[in-house]
């Protein structure tokens, strides 16, 4: 999991420091940490049908912004303590132990757009987010999809203090494609999905740009 955090942290150096050079561009880094509420979509097996409830987790990570006219591009690496999300999948076995905890590395890529007087300025970001397992029970693991795809939407206000700005915000990430496998292995018995399981998430956090 290191590795894979290293190689995306270096992504996000490239892609910011590629975009330095162009014309009138404005580059900064930033850290961000927050709370997220997770959930998994109801999904069926068979006549069994798994009920999930929210959880909630916390995130925290990095990203590179570059101001391009009245858009800023905001690549970022961030990792996710998701919560225990598949409390409530022992409903279709009984060899389940489903409290634990599942973690994902989150890539998303933004376009922010900021209105507003400059020292405390709303704006509002949109963008894909690329997700990577990297933790869980090792029962569900292997049933885990890697990479899976989100959309993300938010808004926020930039606070200018000096030399720093701070970044709450409020976002909601969506899962655009399936978060598990067709199958479910348990042990010897093999459960196969009705349908497509999608992991959403509510966001609240606060960025600090250097």
């Amino acid at each position: 999991m290191k590795a894979t955090v290293v190689r995306l942290l270096s992504l996000v150096v490239v892609l910011g420091f590629g975009f330095v050079n162009t014309a009138a561009a404005q580059f900064q880094f930033g850290v961000t940490a927050g709370l997220n509420f997770n959930r998994l979509t109801d999904i069926s097996f068979g006549e069994v049908e798994a009920n999930f409830d929210n959880k909630t987790g916390w995130h925290i990570g990095v990203w590179a912004e570059v101001g391009l006219g009245p858009l800023d591009l905001r690549p970022g690496v961030r990792y996710m303590d998701a919560g225990d999300l598949f409390n409530g999948l022992s409903d279709i076995s009984d060899a389940i132990d489903d409290d634990f905890d599942v973690n994902l590395v989150e890539v998303p890529i933004l376009l922010r757009y900021g209105f507003g007087p400059p020292l405390v300025k709303p704006y509002v970001f949109a963008g894909p987010v690329i997700r990577f397992a990297s933790g869980a029970d090792d029962l569900i693991e292997d049933d885990i999809k890697s990479p899976t795809m989100a959309g993300e939407l938010g808004l926020g206000l930039e606070v200018s203090l000096g030399g720093i700005s701070l970044y709450p915000e409020i976002a909601f990430t969506f899962g655009l494609s399936s978060f598990i496998e067709d199958e479910i292995i348990v042990g010897f018995a093999t459960f196969s999905t009705d349908d497509s399981q999608h992991l959403n998430a509510a966001m609240l956090r606060l960025g600090i740009g250097l």
